[in-house]
């Protein structure tokens, strides 16, 4: 297939002949588009007024087959040179969901594919959710592939929501999840039959977030070398655990858990970008994964941004904060989103163009071995180091990734994820009146601050404008 090859240090060529199948993964059986159910719409599906404005089409595919699961080969350690496989095969019957361009001509020849999430036990778009404005105003693809049984199969899973629409799916297990991962992206490149995107493809790039990071650690060290279907990867928000090749979900594998602490194989060959958030080396402990950067791959680590959040641009008061499911501190507003964003810009022209991304600053700890990690903060309580959102360099509230708690208990049965949503505490009116003498000049520092962000490259303008528009519109010095 189409591959990114390494010239010297930096330099990338494309190789523009059709993509040719991997060898080594089957290709699946695509039915549809799906319609129909109870609910007459995929779950999970855009808004179709959204979709219009956009100049999108979704469409959902079936697809089928037969998986392998696969057993580790020798000894694995936290290096990530890790070896795999093939150890017994089931039958599945999974989904995909499509968006791309309805006018072939503003396509831009990128899939991004992202390993949908299944924490909360239903399929979730955790990166799509982040990245939507520049997937639609760039012209990618995006599919979201359910790669794991929990979307399939738990109490309010795909089955349970619309069993009209979704009740001749199966899934065997996630021992299962990395070879569906790789016959969707099969089915991508080398369709027979009917073509999920039908249109003519540059590159295509992996994502997940959160646990479907963990997931893609292990693919990326194990499975892509045996399949080599990705053009890169965005790794997002991952923990000091990869997640195992036989357990469900983020259960250790048995009797020999993933060892802690993986890092990403340093023979890599393509790129891999690695974004975490400082919630991340809290709720997480990611800061024991770090490593150097090599030729084929590059670290972000976003100081102020939690696992989760409530983005805002600026933090001011009315409106009232967000707190989430009943937590006890209103959750992180980064806008770790904007970095999301151009991660994925980032991303595609470090694969396309061979540009190579920068490094960023890694967030400054006192004592890493801490449980949670201790990150050096300034005196409003805010992280040093890292990427320097405007709202930590010109700050309007403490904005920090450290762990969060419930108020109340969730309900019996029911998940409570605060831990995993930061905090945000706004400075008082004094402390703002002590900081910026009037509004011009906050907007001046903080605009300054922006334009920082951008030209580093951890922020794209568009994000820049509309942070710029709600500095200008903000009550801050006035």
């Amino acid at each position: 297939m189409k591959r990114c090859a390494a010239v010297g240090l930096v330099a990338f060529a494309l190789i523009a002949s059709a993509a040719l199948a991997s060898a080594q993964v089957p290709n699946p059986v695509l039915t549809g588009p799906v319609s129909g159910g109870t609910h007459g719409q995929a779950f999970g599906a855009m808004d179709p007024a959204d979709l219009a404005e956009a100049g999108y089409i979704e469409r959902e595919y079936f697809f089928e087959g037969t998986a392998s699961s696969y057993d580790r080969v020798g000894t694995w350690t936290a290096n990530g040179f890790w070896q795999a496989a093939p150890s017994g095969a089931a039958s599945y019957r999974v989904r995909m969901l499509v968006r791309r361009p309805a006018d072939a001509n503003k396509f831009n020849g990128i899939v991004v594919v992202e390993w949908l999430n299944v924490t909360a036990l239903a399929e979730g778009a955790a990166d799509f959710s982040q990245m939507q404005e520049e997937i639609l105003r760039r012209g990618y693809a995006w599919v979201g592939v359910g790669a794991q049984a929990s979307g399939v199969n738990s109490a309010i899973g795909l089955k349970a929501w619309d069993p009209i629409r979704y009740g001749s799916l199966v899934h065997p297990g996630d021992r299962f999840s990395y070879d569906i991962f790789s016959q969707a992206a099969q089915a991508i490149e080398q369709p027979l039959g009917i073509n999920p995107i039908g249109l003519p493809l540059k590159a295509v790039l992996a994502t997940g977030r959160s646990q479907s990071a963990f997931r893609l650690i292990t693919y990326i060290n194990a499975i892509h070398p045996i399949a080599k279907l990705f053009d890169g990867f965005l790794v997002h928000s991952r923990g000091v655990t990869a997640a195992g090749l036989r357990a469900e979900q983020l259960a250790a594998d048995t009797p020999v858990p993933i060892p802690t602490a993986a890092h990403l194989r340093t023979d890599l060959d393509v790129p891999v970008l690695d974004v975490q958030t400082e919630g991340d080396m809290t709720a997480l402990r990611s800061h024991l994964t770090r490593q150097a950067p090599t030729a084929l791959y590059r670290r972000w680590e976003i100081a102020g941004a939690a696992h989760a959040e409530t983005p805002l641009w600026l933090v001011q008061v009315p409106p009232p904060l967000d707190f989430g499911p009943g937590c006890a501190f209103a959750v992180n507003a980064a806008p770790h989103h904007a970095v999301v964003k151009a991660a994925l810009r980032a991303l595609t022209e470090w694969v396309v163009s061979g540009i190579t991304p920068p490094q960023s600053d890694e967030i400054q700890l006192s004592n890493p071995t801490a449980v949670p990690a201790a990150i050096v903060r300034d005196q409003f309580g805010n992280a040093l180091g890292g990427i320097r959102l405007p709202e930590l360099e010109v700050p309007t509230a403490t904005i920090d990734g450290r762990i969060n708690s419930p108020a109340v208990p969730p309900p019996p049965g029911g998940q409570n994820f605060c831990f995993l949503f930061g905090g945000t505490v706004p400075f008082s009116d004094s402390t703002l009146d002590t900081l910026y003498r009037n509004h011009g000049a906050f907007v001046s520092r903080f605009n300054r601050a922006v334009g920082a962000i951008v030209q580093q490259g951890f922020w794209l303008e568009p994000e820049g404008d509309q942070a710029r528009g709600a500095a200008a519109h903000s009550k801050i010095g006035k």
